[in-house]
């Protein structure tokens, strides 16, 4: 029998959380309403990828921490003391997070994607924030150019989108 620690618990946390994430994915794949555009392959296609390795992953890492084979944190190794998480670079990372969230409608994506990405380097560490916000709106604007002319997959527009001309024009 194997001594229930506080890492076998993160360990069985992250597993169930992982197992759920992939469940609630593939369950909103399953609710997605498609265009009426006829596509071999969907946005559901995706969802039902991503979900379904979440799933598989998910299962698998419970059964690992059920059999008890535990992982070793990088750098450390078997029977060093567990230590905590870094509980303010998490709170600066899942704040960033929450920030896109809030922000991706009324500010379009660029702006939220920018200070999403400054927010995580901030978090891990980088003080130089000319050159952070800079990498981060030259980052968000690729990826918004990539996403809305390449692929022709629509991100929220907003007030960079309207500046840079890359808004989308409405038809009709």
């Amino acid at each position: 029998m194997t001594k229930v620690t506080r890492a076998v618990i993160a360990e069985g946390v992250f597993a169930l959380g992982f197992l759920l994430l992939g469940l609630f994915v593939l369950f909103d794949a399953f609710t997605l309403e498609e265009p009426g555009v006829y596509s071999v392959v969907s946005p559901k296609t995706f969802e039902y990828i991503i979900g379904g390795f979440a799933t598989f992953v998910g299962l698998v890492l419970i059964s690992e921490v059920v059999r008890g084979k535990y992982g070793v944190a990088e750098g450390t190794e078997r029977g060093d003391k567990f230590l905590p998480p870094d509980i303010k670079t998490m709170s600066i990372v899942i704040g960033s997070l929450l920030l896109h969230i809030f922000l991706l409608e009324p500010a379009g994506y660029i702006a939220a994607a920018a200070l999403t990405f400054y927010g995580v380097t901030f978090a891990f560490g980088s003080r130089k924030f000319l050159k952070d916000i800079a990498i981060s709106f030259a980052f968000a604007i690729t990826v918004y150019f990539v996403f809305s002319k390449g692929l022709r997959i629509f991100l929220p527009d907003g007030i960079f989108e309207n500046l840079l001309g890359l808004a989308r024009e409405v038809e009709g």
